[in-house]
């Protein structure tokens, strides 16, 4: 368990009864209600994420990289959280699950449930144009990550919610909760949604810095747009990775089940995957 306070765990609840209630689905996954039994989190409500089984041949690679990802998205979460310069409750948690196995053998990602839950960017460039200042706090953390990182590195894909605690008293502390980041990296070393150097150029060609940027944050020096406009979380195996590189011309489009697919090969084992719970 992650000992960050940029950390959004199961605490010490390490056992979760999951129902037949369903909260959300998405193209590759389902998302159950759950609920602790025992520990801190002790009859509290849990989202209990498992692959559709048309799709488990991919949780393997899924699971191999999520938690990797889930730490190094806290990591950069407290250092943005302890910048200096912070003026705003833009304080950022991170939820990190735990992986539990049905009796039935099946695979669920258990983590804290997160209400009213919200889209802010996308892995493959989507920003949402809502006009909010939590959506510009959310493309300048992603901004952020990427100078920090020194380019090697962009956190994306951001969704969850801001929670305004501010009704509690002067002393209460608002923050946003953050769940399923994502990261896309020169290297891909994050798994099936690192969209790798076209998923920074494509953000970098939607993002305009706002307030909560730094005139002295780097950007790449290629910036495009790769992907078609999409807020769906879009996952390709590590077979495509040639195809990710920007010195690849592979194209993509939209195709079945609102999937970004490569453009040349039509459908393939790529998708994508709005979830929403």
């Amino acid at each position: 368990m992650s000992s960050s306070s940029a950390a959004r765990t199961n605490l010490d609840s390490t056992d979760v009864r999951i129902t037949n209630k369903r909260l959300g689905e998405g193209t590759f996954r389902v998302c159950l209600e759950g609920k602790y039994v025992g520990g801190n989190r002790n009859q509290q409500v849990a989202a209990c994420k498992r692959f559709k089984p048309e799709w488990r041949a991919m949780e393997n690679e899924y699971f191999a990289s999520d938690f990797r990802v889930a730490e190094t998205v806290i990591h950069y979460a407290d250092m943005w959280n302890n910048r200096s310069d912070r003026e705003r409750d833009e304080k950022i948690l991170v939820t990190k699950g735990h992986l539990i196995t049905s009796n039935s053998g099946i695979k669920y990602l258990a983590e804290p449930v997160i209400r009213e839950y919200k889209k802010f960017t996308s892995n493959s460039g989507w920003i949402d144009n809502d006009g909010s200042w939590m959506t510009d706090a959310m493309e300048a953390f992603s901004h952020y990550t990427y100078h920090k990182s020194g380019g090697q590195l962009l956190v994306c894909d951001l969704q969850g919610r801001y929670r305004d605690n501010r009704r509690y008293g002067r002393n209460a502390k608002s923050r946003f909760e953050l769940t399923d980041p994502a990261i896309c990296s020169k290297r891909r070393s994050y798994g099936v949604t690192d969209l790798s150097e076209k998923g920074i150029e494509s953000f970098f060609a939607n993002h305009t810095c706002n307030g909560f940027c730094q005139s002295h944050w780097m950007r790449p020096r290629l910036q495009r747009r790769w992907f078609p406009s999409s807020s769906a979380t879009s996952m390709f195996s590590s077979s495509a990775t040639h195809a990710l590189k920007s010195t690849n011309r592979t194209q993509f489009i939209i195709g079945r089940l609102g999937a970004i697919v490569e453009q040349s090969n039509g459908y393939n084992d790529s998708s994508s995957d709005e979830d929403s719970w």
